[in-house]
């Protein structure tokens, strides 16, 4: 059963939560002992996405709670990497509906942005991240194949591309 959740762009008054979300997914889940200083996106997101034509997004509970992100990183005219895509695990699965929403407006934002392909990096861990990025379109890609090199936390990595 889906829970009322909004969809918005991110406000600073939403970093705590943001952070709070990233990290414990990364760490408490994946064990990639990442901290914020591994990630300096996350301590001024509007300069990293917003202020490069990019964009982040977070779902929101009728509570308030931030409870998914996501975030387009723009390298290019036509090139944007997809940064920060995590759902708190009490919303996750097709069910719930939080990641296809928070999913169908970041590709939404990409196109009215005229991208016209979307990478990404993942750690090899996440395999339930994997099954989505496939369902979505996303395609596995070796490193060697990315268009651009960008900052990414150094890790046993898997990358993916959309073409759109």
């Amino acid at each position: 059963m889906k829970d009322p959740t909004t969809i918005r762009e991110f406000r600073s008054k939403d970093t705590s939560g943001v952070v709070a979300l990233v990290l414990g997914i990364q760490n408490d889940e994946f064990h990639l002992n990442l901290s914020i200083c591994d990630q300096k996106d996350l301590t001024d997101i509007d300069a990293y996405y917003r202020a490069r034509g990019g964009a982040f997004l977070v779902a929101e509970n009728n509570g308030g709670a931030i409870i998914g992100t996501i975030g387009l990183m723009r390298l290019r005219d036509d090139l944007g990497v997809m940064k920060k895509f995590f759902v708190a695990a009490d919303y996750r699965g097709k069910d719930r509906g939080v990641a296809m929403a928070l999913y169908e407006r970041f590709v939404e934002f990409a196109r009215s942005k005229g991208l016209t392909q979307i990478i990404l990096d993942t750690p090899s861990a996440a395999i339930r991240s994997h099954a989505f990025y496939r369902t979505a379109g996303f395609i596995q890609i070796e490193r060697s194949e990315l268009p651009m090199s960008y900052d990414f936390p150094e890790r046993d990595t898997l990358f993916f591309q959309l073409k759109l």
